[in-house]
Parts: structure tokens; C-alpha cells; sequence
């Protein structure tokens, strides 16, 4: 039975509506934000009936710490001051509707088949249940023993002024942790600034980095603020610094020298206070090794490492995992998602999750979207390499079935072909993220964006 809360100081209506309603929906009525808060900290609702002018309270802050609890629940104004500024600013907090007083009680229950959520329906043991998102739901989701290290060493370094180096396969989440390090440190309410040292071109990385005065090249027609300078007192994440050309990392390493930068066209120093957060899913020592990244700088970075295990080495974390991204995505399609089946969270467990985290997210959001009931079934789901049907494994097979499928007169068309298939395919599992299709195809974004030009891929 639909569960239904009325917020009104009129014990005459609340009577009313109560015995009208009660046939049909469990109802509960308070006179009181006070008494309201605390039924909604008890349990949850279906819909609730709110009164715009709550005795000496008004109602659209009652509205506004509502939603801060449930963005979800509908909640319904009851006025008898019907006016457009009533209406518009009821809407603009998250109202679901408006009903006028006296009330009709057939609009009222009109209204509520309307907007009302529907009521949850148990699982059963065979499935996960998938629980309502809150808002304070992390991405970051885990319990195992690995991602418990890292939450460990999080709460331990992150109000410091220590710089954290994140390491970690693509997809395991070296922003959201970058993100969680700056909001759990003391420069929290400062800015946190992102550059992706691989998604933008070497000869503008540096400008884009330190900024420029008028006149430092053509086209500079006037001053421009860099990230560092933007992140002032804030945090500065720099992803994928493996990436970071070797020209441009001495004067990166006086910057974590000094706590000074120079615009380009500029011998003016300027002051930066900027906690750096950087991370790669490169292999440092190689690239140290083969003179692609300075020492000097790494050791400067490094000072604390944060490394991040692959999905397939924390299994016990893919069903939160799951059931967080079931919610999420169920919410934002206007679905009811309320379980996964449990064959496949047994699928999920056993499959090796290449893409990590970023791959599970585009899994479970095409499910939520193919699912055609309230759960989400082994029919809903495509793990890389299900798709199609797979020809023979050996290589002589493979060209054979290539060249059978796509014919192409000379082996460079045959190539381009076969690339053109492989971006497209990337794109699509992406969502078309440009830097995380990059990332799975092992080339830059810059050399992404010419072949997705060179072969007419448009998103």
C-alpha cells in the first residue's frame, strides 16, 4: 500500500482527506515540519501533501529541506493563496504539483496515481535489491579490504598540504578519489581544478597550465589566467601526468620548488598556493627508465601513493557497486529499478571488467535502459565480447573473416577500415567520452579527434 504523508495545521482537512484516502493509501498526518522530519527519518513515503503557509512556518522551506533529504519523494503544495509567484516558486524548489484549498477530493486522488512512486516490491533471495539513492551517494562505492586501505590513508593525508600521486588502471576512479581528497581536506570550499595533461595538444598544454599576458603569441589578444592560477588556494588535479611533456616538467618542478609560476610572455612571478593531486595509469619507473619523465619531479609527486586495485581484484565491492549504479541511473531514466537478479551478479563477480568502474557504469546504465520491468535480468546486459557472433580464434581465421566482411583493395584501406571499426565501437562504449575512449584504445585524445576527422566519426 502506497504510503502517503499530509503536512498541514488544519486538522479539519487532514481529517478529511485521511478518511477519504484511507480505503486506498497508508496515511499519516502531521501538523508540524518537526513532526514531519520525523516521520520521514522513520521510513520512507510515496508522496507527501504539503501546506504552503504552515502555521507560522512557510511552507517552501518545509519544501527545500525536504528535498535535501529525498530529492525523489513528489511532494504536492495545498494552498488557498493560489497566486503565480506561489506557483513558480513551488516549482522551482522541485514541487510536483499544486493543489487549491478546499481541495477536491477527486483532483486530490487523481493526483496522487499521478505522481505518486510506486511501492517497493521485495526482491526475494534470488535477487540484490537496489535501494534508493540518497544525496550524499558516492561513486566511490566499497567495503572490501583494498578500498578500506585507501579511505584509511585518505582520511589520514587529506588535510595536509601533501601532495598525492593516484595510480591505477583506467576506469578505476583517480578523479572521484582525487575529488574525495580535496573535499575531505581543509580547502574543501576552495576551488578543485581538473586538467587532463593527455586530452589537450603539447603546444598548448603549457599556456593552458601557467596562462599568458597579451601579446605572448598570435592570438593572445589579452591576458589569460592558467589552472594553477585558478586553483589558488584550492586543489590542482593533474590526470594522466605520465603524459606531461619532458619540456614542460622542469618548469612544473619549479613550481612545486618555489609556489611560483611565470604566464607565458611574462618574467613576473606570481604567488600560487595549490595542493597537487596527480595520476597516471602509466608506469612511472618505465617511462623514469627511458627518459620520459624527470625523477626529480616524480619524487615531488610521489610523496603520498595512492594505488587503486582493478575490479577484478576487489569482487566483493561489484554488488554495492552494482546496486549504486542500478539506483543512479534508474533515477535519472524515471525508471523503478528495485533488483538485480541474482545470476547476474554471478555474471558480474566472474567477468574480469577490463574498463573497471567507468565499464560496469555504461553496463548497468544500457541494463537499466533495456529493461522492460522493475529489475534487471540476465537479458539486459552486454559485456564486451557478447555482442556479436566471433569468428574462429585463430589469426588466419580472423583476417579471413576481416577481409570477407569488409573487402578493401589494398592493406592500408583494409587497416583504416578495421580502425574505423575499432573507434567507432570504443565510442559507443563510452558513451562518447572522448577521453576515456583514448584512454581504452591506448592513443591521445589529440590523435583521437584527427581520426575521428580523417574518417568522418561524428558525435
Amino acid at each position: 500500500m502506497k504510503k502517503i504523508l499530509i503536512i498541514d495545521d488544519d486538522t479539519s482537512l487532514c481529517y478529511g482527506m485521511k478518511r477519504v484516502l484511507s480505503g486506498r493509501y497508508s496515511v499519516s498526518t502531521v501538523s508540524s515540519s518537526e513532526e514531519a522530519f520525523e516521520h520521514l527519518g522513520n521510513g520512507s513515503f510515496s508522496l507527501i501533501l504539503l501546506d504552503y503557509r504552515l502555521g507560522s512556518e512557510n511552507g517552501l522551506e518545509v519544501l527545500e529541506k525536504i528535498k535535501e533529504l529525498s530529492r525523489t519523494v513528489p511532494v504536492v503544495m495545498l494552498t488557498a493563496f493560489g497566486t503565480s509567484d506561489t506557483v513558480l516558486d513551488s516549482f522551482k524548489l522541485g514541487a510536483a504539483d499544486f493543489l487549491v484549498k478546499p481541495v477536491d477530493y477527486e483532483e486530490l486522488t487523481d493526483c496522487i496515481e499521478k505522481y505518486a512512486r510506486p511501492e517497493k516490491i521485495s526482491c526475494g533471495e534470488d535477487a540484490l535489491p537496489v535501494e534508493e539513492l540518497g544525496e550524499t551517494g558516492s561513486a566511490f562505492v566499497g567495503s572490501s579490504r583494498k578500498i578500506r586501505d585507501v579511505f584509511k590513508l585518505i582520511a589520514t593525508v587529506a588535510n595536509s598540504n601533501t601532495p598525492v600521486f593516484i595510480t591505477g588502471e583506467s576506469g578505476t576512479g583517480k578523479e572521484l578519489i582525487a575529488g574525495l581528497v580535496h573535499e575531505r581536506s581543509h580547502r574543501r570550499d576552495k576551488p578543485f581544478v581538473v586538467i587532463n595533461c593527455a586530452a589537450i595538444p603539447r603546444e598548448l598544454l603549457e599556456s593552458e597550465l601557467f596562462g599568458y599576458v597579451k601579446g605572448a603569441f598570435t592570438g593572445a589578444h589579452q591576458d589569460r589566467t592558467g589552472k594553477f592560477e585558478a586553483a589558488h588556494t584550492g586543489t590542482l588535479f593533474l590526470d594522466e601526468i605520465g603524459e606531461l611533456p619532458v619540456e614542460l616538467q622542469s618548469k612544473m618542478l619549479r613550481v612545486l620548488q618555489n609556489g611560483t609560476i611565470e604566464r607565458l610572455g611574462s618574467n613576473k612571478s606570481v604567488h600560487v598556493d595549490v595542493r597537487i593531486v596527480s595520476a597516471t595509469n602509466r608506469n612511472i619507473a618505465e617511462l623514469i627508465a627511458a627518459g620520459e619523465f624527470r625523477s626529480d619531479l616524480f619524487y615531488r609527486l610521489n610523496v603520498v601513493d595512492i594505488k587503486l586495485p582493478p575490479l577484478r581484484e576487489r569482487t566483493d565491492d561489484i554488488p554495492p557497486l552494482a546496486a549504486f549504479f542500478a539506483a543512479k541511473y534508474s533515477l535519472e531514466a524515471g525508471k523503478s529499478i528495485c533488483c538485480i537478479d541474482r545470476e547476474v551478479v554471478d555474471i558480474f563477480r566472474a567477468y574480469s571488467w577490463p574498463g573497471n568502474i567507468r565499464e560496469m557504469q555504461n553496463v548497468i546504465k544500457k541494463a537499466v535502459i533495456l529493461s522492460s520491468s522493475n529489475r534487471i535480468t540476465e537479458s539486459d546486459i552486454q559485456l564486451a565480447g557478447q555482442e556479436a557472433e566471433k569468428p574462429e580464434s585463430s589469426s588466419a581465421a580472423v583476417w579471413e573473416y576481416f577481409f570477407a566482411k569488409f573487402p578493401s583493395d589494398t592493406l592500408n584501406s583494409s587497416v583504416e577500415e578495421l580502425e574505423k571499426i575499432l573507434i567507432e565501437k570504443s565510442l559507443l562504449k563510452n558513451s562518447n567520452h572522448l577521453t576515456h575512449t583514448a584512454e581504452e584504445l591506448g592513443i591521445t585524445r589529440v590523435t583521437l579527434n584527427a581520426k575521428m576527422k580523417k574518417y568522418g566519426i561524428n558525435i
